[in-house]
């Protein structure tokens, strides 16, 4: 089996690493010549393009941004479809939706490309193969796309068909959005009421109500938390608001937590000088 990755950013550098540390001489492509730099000397070998990879690779690992990034590189200029193989696998790692995927598979269908919903969840952990990979799709196709997937997984879970891993990443960013918008109400409330905000943190972190928010508020602040993170989590928390399921006490805490977020994002960087 042939490997190919595209999608060399925060999360894809480690995952793409994780491959090469494994063996998997994966071929390598992005849009910039100095992210490609990085593996100048690496068991890897560098695509020119897009098509130049699809047209040697029988397993692709997709890590994008969205849609709209997986779309421009399948059947952009030099696009991966223009010399795709019958039989390869694309394995989609953005959190994309559970509609796209299942459009995208019957798009590529005709050219006897087939498609695994993969999308990932760990973040840092990728650099130490611990993350964890949702997996949607037929056994055939999810078997030949095991051994990349163990480069860098701790953990893989198979939730049902195609689309559902999409579904079950945008269950679990939105509960970790509305988490995250209580633990900063919990800071605010300690706050209120005069308790120490590092003994408050040890409590919560270590009590009845510990999650991995409350290290992540203690580390980086509200604010800077929510400059890092908004853009993800307000693309999938808006994914899921179009899925058209009833209104549910999930989903509004984690709606009020984007604006919360928007509204501290606001804050901090008005609160910056001009030369910070």
């Amino acid at each position: 089996m042939t490997y190919g990755f595209i999608g060399l950013g925060h999360q894809g550098t480690p995952m793409a690493e994780r491959m090469i540390s494994a063996g998997l001489r994966p071929w390598l492509w992005a849009r910039r010549k100095e992210v490609l730099d990085r593996y100048a000397g690496a068991d890897t070998r560098i695509a020119s393009s897009p098509a130049d990879l699809g047209a040697h690779c029988d397993v692709i690992g997709l890590c994008l941004y969205g849609a709209d990034a997986t779309d421009a590189v399948l059947s952009g200029e030099d696009g991966l479809m223009s010399r795709i193989r019958p039989g390869t696998v694309l394995a989609i790692h953005a959190t994309v939706g559970p509609d796209y995927v299942r459009d995208l598979a019957g798009r590529v269908a005709g050219r006897g490309v087939l498609v695994v919903d993969a999308p990932v969840s760990g973040g840092n952990a990728a650099a130490e193969g611990r993350l964890l990979v949702i997996t949607g799709g037929d056994a055939e196709p999810r078997q030949r796309c095991a051994p990349m997937f163990a480069a860098y997984a701790g953990k893989i879970v198979h939730v049902g068909g195609l689309g559902a891993a999409q579904a079950a990443k945008l269950v679990n960013n939105t509960l970790m959005t509305a988490i995250t918008g209580l633990v900063f109400d919990a800071f605010d409330l300690g706050d209120a009421l005069g308790v120490d905000r590092t003994g408050l943190g040890d409590v919560l972190a270590n009590g009845s109500a510990a999650n991995p928010s409350v290290g992540i508020h203690l580390a980086l602040g509200a604010e800077r938390f929510s400059i890092r993170a908004w853009p993800t989590l307000h693309k999938d928390v808006a994914l899921t608001e179009t899925l058209g399921i009833p209104t549910l006490q999930l989903t509004r805490v984690a709606a009020g937590t984007i604006a919360d977020m928007e509204r501290r994002r606001a804050h901090y960087v008005a609160s910056r000088s001009p030369t910070e």
